[in-house]
């Protein structure tokens, strides 16, 4: 009569062991491993600008700058910036320029910030007016201290838009825009991505003169946007 009940204990402890390695089986495999979101790598590149209606008759050729700026956006605020210049020279009408060795811009987006791009240019009476300054813009960029609110942040209401904010933010606006007729702006574009539908791409488009303005211009542009995780 022992030996059953032993057998039947053990039969028992066996029957045990087996569900609890069952129920640790089964533990286990629930637990799902958390994605990590990884950062966006984005680079900014130009590819041409096209001349197809300068606006100097006089000179026969426009003497242009192009600026640019990346900023990253979290909850409407700009928190990071890079800006950048690059003194095209004169141009003369129908001509096609290559871009794509000058200076490019790369920026690290965090998950769920937001890409905001903004290009413009400019016809400058005098290049060296303005060329120590923005060559201290060339060198800063960076995260921001202190977050710019986006209600401030726009072309509409300030013709140098995210580019002048970032100069802003580096102390150096003031002494720029001493220098520096605002009526030389030519165009200016400038487009907000969220970080869902943030891919590669290619942009282009045209800055043209307004209706009542004396002298007519015409210039198309291109730029394009690399995105890799």
């Amino acid at each position: 009569m022992m030996r059953y009940r032993l057998g039947f204990l053990g039969i028992l402890c066996l029957l045990m062991t087996s569900c609890r390695k069952d129920l640790q089986t089964s533990s286990s495999n629930s637990v799902v491993a958390k994605e990590v979101i990884k950062e966006k790598k984005v680079e900014f590149r130009w590819n041409q600008l096209i001349a197809k209606n300068i606006q100097e008759n006089l000179t026969q050729a426009d003497e242009l700058l192009l600026i640019y700026s990346l900023v990253a956006i979290e909850k409407d605020q700009i928190v990071q910036i890079q800006p950048a210049s690059h003194y095209v020279g004169k141009v003369k009408q129908g001509s096609v320029l290559e871009l794509q060795k000058i200076p490019t811009l790369l920026m690290a987006l965090k998950p769920g910030q937001s890409l905001g791009i903004q290009v413009s240019l400019w016809e400058v009476d005098d290049y060296q007016q303005v060329q120590q300054v923005l060559r201290q813009v060339n060198q800063w960029g960076g995260v921001l201290q202190v977050p710019i609110s986006m209600m401030e942040f726009s072309s509409i209401t300030n013709p140098f838009g995210w580019f002048m904010w970032g100069l802003r933010a580096s102390g150096l606006a003031v002494e720029l825009l001493n220098k520096w007729d605002g009526n030389d702006r030519l165009g200016i574009s400038e487009m907000q991505i969220s970080w869902e539908k943030l891919e590669s791409f290619q942009k282009k488009g045209s800055w043209k003169s307004g209706p009542k303005m004396l002298n007519d211009y015409h210039y198309d542009f291109s730029y394009q946007i690399q995105v890799r995780d």
